[in-house]
């Protein structure tokens, strides 16, 4: 009996050793798995422009390409005045990217999912056109930004003159504006989907659909900086591919990205978010790419001097697109 026990002890110690030499074999493979590259990005509004990085974000494509994102939201001027201070090291804009670089920083444009308006212009319901707008109140988000660019480029063309025959107000986020709208506070504002549903909903007039008058604009892209490049080429080139991929996946599956972006937006209903996809399917670019026309016209809005005589290539670094584009992966 005690020699029983005895060898199944023996047993016992013999299969432990085994197990701690298994698990010796075992565990350098483990620690040699690279760990995920951190970095930070931001989301200038809160609208569908940003749902690709939602997408790359809640369905694991960050990851998947060894990054590890902090990803939130701050107000669009914010977001890249948070940038040029090396706080984020990514950021989506519009023409805050390429004004920033003109102001002596060295901000540039990697991506560009948006080089056209996409808004429609919504007002009370007692004005009967643009034209009507004299002596009323206009809303923006932030001065600078599209939606500020694109009323005072639709007023002047027009006849009218900003800030002088309609007075300016801004309001830093989209809903903001919507609520703006239905109380009365404003007389009109260009909105983005889904926004635009709910302007309806509340007896709100369209007065434009500028969305299908394609006028070339930086109005979302993503931006960083060439010396966060220099530093962290890799970080770069994972997270360009992780957002192109997010751009891939919201095109190919639609019940999921009205998912996510519900989430995100604090939107539920299916008719708006689906409002708002139809018209970005219009605006996505198949490559995201820094555009000519678009920074050209950036460049022609600006009030900045040094715009003048300054040449589209020199706000972008277009080459991790161009890898993507090399690869195929745009087909």
């Amino acid at each position: 009996m005690k020699r029983r026990t005895w060898d199944a002890k023996k047993n016992c110690r013999a299969a432990l050793l085994f197990l701690f030499a298994l698990a010796a074999l075992v565990r350098p493979g483990l620690a040699a798995e690279p760990a995920l590259l951190q970095t930070t990005a931001v989301y200038g509004v809160i609208a569908t422009d940003p749902l690709y990085l939602w997408i790359a974000q809640d369905k694991g494509v960050f990851q998947k390409n060894g990054l590890k994102v902090d990803l939130t939201h701050i107000p669009t001027n914010q977001g890249v005045q948070a940038l040029v201070g090396g706080k984020v090291n990514f950021v989506t804009a519009g023409p805050q990217i390429l004004e920033a670089n003109l102001a002596g920083s060295d901000t540039v444009y990697i991506m560009s999912p948006v080089n056209a308006f996409v808004f429609s212009l919504y007002s009370q319901p007692g004005i009967a056109n643009i034209k009507a707008l004299v002596g009323k109140t206009f809303g923006a988000t932030n001065k600078g930004t599209p939606s500020d660019i694109a009323a005072h480029m639709l007023l002047t063309k027009n006849g009218l003159k900003p800030d002088m025959d309609v007075k300016f107000v801004y309001l830093k986020e989209i809903p903001a504006l919507v609520a703006a709208l239905q109380q009365g506070v404003i007389d009109a504002a260009l909105l983005t989907p889904p926004a635009t549903l709910t302007a309806r909903n509340f007896g709100l007039k369209e007065l434009l659909n500028v969305t299908e008058l394609k006028i070339p604009f930086v109005q979302h892209a993503i931006g960083t900086t060439r010396s966060y490049i220099s530093a962290n080429p890799e970080v770069v080139r994972r997270f360009v591919r992780s957002a192109a991929e997010g751009l891939d996946f919201l095109r190919k599956n639609r019940a999921d990205a009205v998912a996510i972006m519900s989430k995100y937006t604090k939107i539920t209903d299916p008719a708006q978010l689906n409002e708002a996809l139809d018209a970005y399917d219009k605006a996505w670019e198949k490559v995201p790419a820094p555009s000519q026309a678009a920074i050209d016209a950036v460049l022609a809005s600006s009030t900045t001097p040094k715009a003048k005589s300054a040449k589209w290539d020199q706000f972008i670094d277009d080459r991790f697109i161009k890898e993507l584009v090399s690869s195929g992966m745009f087909r």
